[in-house]
């Protein structure tokens, strides 16, 4: 019996979760967003040590908001990029699908500043709620210790304005 009111009321509990969970996104017309963009990925490169590197790249992510709930908080994205450091000039290109829990999507479009350090972000298209969205961001690079060799790791900070059609 014991054992049985446990699963009820660890079902309870789930059920009374849910709604925050699979919820419906309620995302405000217009305003600000500030999330972490934490992404795993791999990359395929050519280098001359100390000189140059090229590389092209696949990863996965996902955003985290503090408090949770704010604009693009739960997102996950699939990205896809081009990166080179040209004796000390960087230069990178690439494209995030995000998708939210109701399964509608934007591409969040990126480069890179000339240092390396971050850079600008925009929306290049959407679906749902987010067609027509505008969107002006600045990401900064933030990497961690890859666990592969090849491998890369980053948690970046990533702050804007955006407006919904």
């Amino acid at each position: 019996m014991k054992r049985s009111l446990a699963v009820v009321v660890g079902l309870g509990t789930l059920f009374a979760m849910a709604p925050a969970v699979a919820g419906k996104v309620n995302l405000p017309k217009e305003g600000n967003f500030e999330f972490l963009f934490c992404l795993v990925g791999q990359e395929a490169s050519i280098s001359v040590p100390d000189k140059v590197y090229v590389s092209q790249y696949k990863s996965i992510a996902n955003t985290l908001t503090q408090p949770a709930g704010k604009a693009f908080d739960r997102m996950s994205a699939l990205c896809y990029g081009t990166y080179a450091n040209l004796s000390g000039r960087h230069q990178e290109v690439g494209v995030c699908e995000m998708t939210d829990q109701d399964g509608d999507k934007w591409w969040m479009e990126y480069t890179v500043n000339a240092d390396g350090s971050g850079g600008p972000t925009s929306a290049a298209y959407g679906t749902g709620k987010y067609e027509g969205m505008t969107l002006k961001g600045q990401y900064t690079n933030n990497p961690w210790p890859s666990a592969e060799k090849d491998g890369f790791q980053y948690c970046n900070p990533n702050k804007g304005t955006y407006k919904l059609k």
